[in-house]
C-alpha cells in the first residue's frame, strides 16, 4: 500500500459528495438516519497545559495521576514510566516512539523535556494514551459491536504492492484474508458487510474508489471497519513486520511524514476523527493480537491521513500484516496458512475489542 495514495485531502463539499453518492456494490442498502457518535474526551478540560511552539504540552505527572498510574520521572527529567501493576507505559524525550504495555507506539509529537519535567502533548494524552491506558475514561461507551467493515484493499486496476519475484499482488492476497476474516467473525455471530467480493475496483478512479470504501461502512451502519492491506518499501527488501493504523488526529503528522522531513498535519478534523479514542483501542487490540499470532516484528501503532478511513462514521483501523517487499515474508504471505493466521488475528482482536467495550460498561 502507498499511504500517500490513500489520503484525499482538500476537496469541496460537492467534489465529494460527487465521489461518495454514486452507486454500492450490490447488496449495501442505503442508510439515510444519523449515527449517534461517541463525545468528544474530556481530557484536555481536566489536565493543566502549558503552550509552547504553537503546541499544548502535558506534563507526564499530570497525565499519570489523571489515569490513576504510578509515575517514575529520571533524574533528568528524560524519561518517564508509568504503572500500576497491570498496565505500564515508558516515555523517552525528544522521541515519538514509547512503549505500552510491551507494544510498540508512535506518538503524534515527540516527547519533550521542559523544566525538568518530561511533557507529552495535549493531543497524543487526549487521542492516544488514554485510550490505551484508560480506555472509556472521559467518553461515551459504543454499544458492543454487530456489524462489521472489512475492506479488502485495492483491487481491479488498482492492485497495490506486489511481489514480481514471487508473483504476488496485494489486491489477491487482501481479498483471500478478508473472505477467511469473513467467516470467522460470521461464525462468532457478527453481521459483516464486504466493500468488494471480487477482483474488482468499486468506482472509476483510484480517489473515489478509496473515499467509497468508508462510504460502504457508513450506509451499512457498521460498529467497526478494518481495512486489510500488505507493505512494501521501495529498494528495501529486509524491512519486515506489521503495522496497525489509525486516522491521525487534526493538527498532527503523520508517523510516516517524520522522516521525510514534510508536515502533512490537517487543521480540521474529519468525520471518523469523532472516534478516535475506540480506534486507538481497536488498534492496540488487534496490533497484539497481530503479533502475538503472526510472531512477526512489531513495526508500531502509526497514524496516517488515510483516505479509506477518513470519513468513517464508526472506529476503524487499517492493518499492514506483512511486507511484500520482503522476500522471506512474502513466502508466508504466499501460504494458505500464513493468511488464515492473518484472518484470525484480526478476528482475536475484535473479539478483545469488545470485551474491553463489556469490561468499561461494567466499572
Amino acid at each position: 500500500m502507498s499511504p500517500a495514495a490513500l489520503s484525499i485531502r482538500g476537496r469541496s463539499l460537492a467534489g465529494l459528495l460527487l465521489i461518495l453518492t454514486g452507486p454500492l456494490p450490490p447488496g449495501i442498502a442505503a442508510e439515510s438516519a444519523p449515527r449517534a457518535v461517541p463525545t468528544r474526551p474530556a481530557t484536555p478540560r481536566s489536565l493543566p497545559t502549558t503552550r509552547i511552539g504553537g503546541v499544548e504540552w502535558v506534563t507526564a505527572t499530570d497525565l499519570a495521576k489523571h489515569l490513576g498510574l504510578k509515575c517514575e520521572i529520571s533524574e533528568s527529567g528524560k524519561r518517564a514510566r508509568f504503572s500500576d501493576g497491570r498496565r505500564r507505559a515508558a516515555f523517552e524525550s525528544d522521541n515519538r516512539e514509547c512503549t505500552v504495555d510491551g507494544l510498540r507506539i508512535f506518538l503524534g509529537d515527540p516527547a519533550r523535556t521542559r523544566g525538568g519535567e518530561l511533557h507529552v502533548s495535549r493531543i497524543d494524552a487526549e487521542r492516544c494514551l488514554t485510550p490505551l491506558l484508560r480506555p472509556g475514561l472521559g467518553v461515551a461507551v459504543p454499544s458492543a459491536p454487530r456489524i462489521i467493515a472489512i475492506d479488502p484493499g485495492h483491487g481491479g486496476r488498482f492492485a497495490g504492492t506486489e511481489n514480481p519475484r514471487l508473483g504476488l499482488q496485494e489486491k489477491h492476497l487482501a481479498l483471500d484474508v478478508a473472505g477467511r476474516l469473513r467467516k470467522l467473525l460470521e461464525a462468532a455471530g457478527y453481521q459483516v458487510v464486504m466493500t468488494r467480493t471480487a477482483d474488482t475496483e468499486i468506482a472509476p478512479s483510484l480517489e473515489a474508489d478509496i473515499a467509497l470504501r468508508g462510504e460502504i461502512a457508513n450506509r451499512a451502519r457498521a460498529d467497526l471497519f478494518v481495512s486489510i492491506h500488505f507493505n512494501s518499501l521501495p529498494n528495501d527488501t529486509k524491512t519486515s513486520g506489521s503495522e496497525i493504523y489509525t486516522f491521525a488526529p487534526a493538527g498532527q503528522r503523520s508517523s510516516n511524514s517524520w522522516g521525510s522531513g514534510r508536515d502533512d498535519a490537517e487543521p480540521a478534523a474529519s468525520p471518523v476523527n469523532r472516534h478516535d479514542h475506540w480506534s486507538v483501542v481497536l488498534a492496540q487490540a488487534v496490533q497484539r493480537n497481530v503479533l502475538a499470532i503472526l510472531k512477526t516484528v512489531d513495526r508500531g501503532k502509526k497514524i496516517n491521513q488515510l483516505g479509506a478511513l477518513r470519513r468513517l462514521d464508526c472506529p476503524g483501523v487499517l492493518v499492514e500484516s506483512a511486507f511484500l517487499s520482503n522476500d522471506a515474508e512474502a513466502r508466508r504471505v504466499a501460504t494458505p496458512a500464513f493468511r488464515q493466521q492473518i484472518a484470525e488475528a484480526i478476528a482475536s482482536g475484535v473479539r478483545d475489542y469488545a470485551v474491553t467495550l463489556a469490561g468499561v460498561r461494567a466499572r
